[in-house]
C-alpha cells in the first residue's frame, strides 16, 4: 500500500511548518486532514513547504489560520502511515 499514490481531499484542521517559525529551504509542512466523507479519520500530510506556491498561504499555515480550507493532496504513505505529498491543491 505505501507504493500506491493516492488522493486525500478534505478539510484543514490543523497545520504548521517545520522548523517552527521558518520559512525557508528545507521546510516542511504538516497538515492534519479530515478527509471528506470520514472525517473523524484523520490524516496527516506531509509536504515540502515549496509545494506551496504562494507565500501568505503558507505563512498563515504556519500561523495555523486556515482551519476548514478544503484541501486535496496527493502521495504515497510512509511507514509511519502519513501521507507524503508530492502535489498539494489548497483552497480559501
Amino acid at each position: 500500500m505505501m507504493d500506491t499514490e493516492m488522493v486525500v481531499t478534505g478539510a484543514i484542521i490543523d497545520s504548521w511548518v517545520e522548523p517552527a517559525g521558518l520559512l525557508r529551504a528545507g521546510s516542511r509542512l504538516v497538515l492534519q486532514v479530515a478527509p471528506s466523507g470520514r472525517p473523524k479519520d484523520l490524516m496527516i500530510v506531509e509536504a515540502e513547504a515549496s509545494l506551496v506556491g504562494d507565500r501568505g498561504w503558507l505563512m498563515d499555515l504556519g500561523e495555523n489560520l486556515c482551519h476548514g480550507s478544503p484541501v486535496a493532496a496527493v502521495g504515497r504513505r510512509n511507514l509511519s502511515g502519513f501521507l507524503m505529498a508530492t502535489q498539494l491543491r489548497l483552497a480559501r
